[in-house]
């Protein structure tokens, strides 16, 4: 059994027929959780961004992640990870990138910044991440051992 986090983009490209990356997310779901007893860890950050105004209008793709949501609970196999140990000094860190060299400059989000601490606390041992976006956890994931899945 695997601990496997997941954003905003892989939620949304899972949910939404017409994202670009829905047979890719549906692969990884398919091949990573939905037949395994891998556990789906949800930060509260990527659940608001990703149940937003876009998708509450799309009704197939809010019942699939009801149905898929349920059946996972049902199983003990979701978990919605809180940020409130993680966000203590966030907006600190957003306004300390502005203090960097255009060159080293990371524009990070908020729900990124909180999704890289998550992914490097030991106690959540997350063996893997799915995001359509490596480029801004991939030195997180490498520098834990954490699959990167994308």
């Amino acid at each position: 059994m695997r601990a496997i986090c997941v954003d905003t983009g892989f939620l949304i490209g899972l949910y939404d027929l017409s994202d670009d990356f829905h047979d890719k997310a549906k692969k990884h779901f398919l091949d990573l959780l939905d037949s395994s007893p891998n556990h789906l860890l949800i930060p509260w950050p990527v659940l608001y961004e990703t149940v937003s105004t876009r998708m509450v209008k799309n009704r197939p793709g809010l019942t699939q992640m009801q149905n898929d949501w349920k059946r996972l609970l049902v199983q003990r196999r979701l978990n919605l990870v809180s940020d409130v140990s993680y966000r203590e000094t966030l907006a600190d860190e957003c306004f300390n990138e502005l203090t960097r060299p255009t060159e080293q400059y990371r524009n990070l989000s908020a729900v990124d910044r909180i999704i890289r601490r998550m992914l490097s606390d030991n106690n959540l041992r997350i063996s893997a991440f799915l995001t359509f976006n490596p480029k801004d956890f991939s030195d997180v994931c490498r520098a834990i051992d954490c699959e990167l899945y994308c």
